[in-house]
């Protein structure tokens, strides 16, 4: 018993001795020193931190919801986000940026979601024969000057242009000056409306119309939006927003004569909105369909050609009431249509901006609108895209 237990005591006596040693190396206590500096560092940094927090307040990020329902409204100047940092110069350089534009301005930028919206409570007049006088609507929209207006105590978020191809629908277009201008000024919008007008008898020619809109309207008022919208439409619901996001997004997605319904998933007419850049990727509108029908669907393909995809609203926010009106004489549908449609896809990179043919008659500021007078030939064009 005697030996085994002296030999037990040895070995504890060894394990310690061991333990000791390994205890008073130099490497084990450098490692230590380093660990326990390191941890006063950490310390010494959260004290400093908390207390730069206390005194600069908390940290807040803001960003664009372009793509977003406007719904809780801001109504506080707190709430307002400020002048973006990190701009590039090429976005100081771009006037239509947001950038360009708060580098000009001592006013902060307008907030994402507008106070001051009605939803879908504002008042839509639809009648023609109801339709204000120019003189009237001079009157009742004194604050329009040059087409449009811009907000006066921010920067607006968007510069936009609203292109609307038009013949022959004075009344209509009476009705959409008085229903677009209060739309857009409650949105906060810096905005300007071109009416593009064909003039002569050729047959009409919708989508080469918003083309030209698009080039002859930059020249005037170069815009980061750009808003392709029918005479014929009235927006019923302010939350609608008339700016664009990361997608070409669909404004007319429920219009009164489909009731109220998505006549077809591809369906991409009425009211959109794009940006420059995705206009001119899509090649814009195909110049080729003359009269009533089919450019919308091209257009719509074209969107997924570019690698886009159509953004729309949640149901009840794109809502328009359509003026009921009779098809417009000499417009009748091309029997040709559903074949160049089925053509587009070889097509749509040839027809569209890079293959306009026009000649602009006449640019009129009229106060309410820029009128942009543009002549047409169907032969020209017909010959240009080899169809003849």
């Amino acid at each position: 018993a005697t030996p085994s237990s002296s030999s037990g005591s040895s070995a504890s006596g060894a394990v310690s001795v061991n333990w000791l040693n390994c205890l008073a190396s130099k490497r084990v206590i450098r490692s230590v020193c380093l660990a326990l500096m390191a941890l006063m560092g950490l310390w010494l940094l959260h004290n400093w931190f908390s207390s730069s927090q206390s005194m600069l307040g908390p940290v807040t990020w803001t960003k664009y919801k372009a793509d977003a329902v406007p719904v809780a409204m801001a109504t506080t100047a707190a709430a307002r986000p400020t002048r973006p940092t990190n701009t590039t110069a090429s976005e100081l350089a771009d006037p239509a940026s947001l950038a360009s534009r708060l580098a000009k301005s001592n006013l902060p930028a307008c907030p994402e979601d507008p106070p001051g919206l009605l939803g879908n409570k504002i008042p839509v007049k639809s009648d023609p024969s109801l339709a204000p006088t120019w003189a009237e609507l001079q009157s009742t929209l004194s604050y329009i000057r040059h087409g449009g207006c811009q907000p006066e105590h921010c920067v607006a978020r968007q510069r936009v242009a609203i292109i609307v191809p038009y013949r022959n629908r004075d009344p209509h277009l009476r009705l959409l000056m008085s229903s677009l201008h209060p739309l857009l000024r409650r949105q906060q919008l810096d905005y300007r409306i071109f009416v593009v007008e064909q003039a002569g008898t050729t047959r009409f020619n919708r989508g080469l119309l918003f083309n030209i809109g698009f080039v002859e309207s930059a020249k005037i008022f170069p815009a980061y939006c750009y808003i392709f919208h029918d005479v014929d439409l009235l927006p019923e619901n302010d939350h609608n927003m008339y700016r664009c996001g990361a997608n070409p997004r669909h404004l007319g997605a429920e219009i009164s004569s489909f009731g109220y319904k998505l006549p077809y998933g591809a369906y991409f007419g009425g009211a959109c909105a794009l940006t420059a850049e995705q206009y001119r990727k899509m090649n814009g509108f195909p110049n080729i369909y003359f009269g009533w029908g089919a450019e919308d669907d091209d257009f719509g393909f074209r969107v997924a050609w570019a690698g886009y995809k159509v953004a729309r609203y949640p149901p009840g926010i794109a809502r328009y009431k359509m003026i009921k009106h009779n098809r417009d004489a000499h417009n009748e549908a091309d029997p040709k249509r559903i074949k160049y449609l089925e053509q587009s896809k070889k097509r749509w990179k040839e027809d569209g901006l890079n293959s306009m043919q026009y000649n602009v008659i006449g640019v009129q500021d009229r106060q309410l609108v820029y009128f942009i007078s543009v002549e047409i030939s169907e032969e020209a064009i017909r010959r240009r895209a080899h169809l003849t």
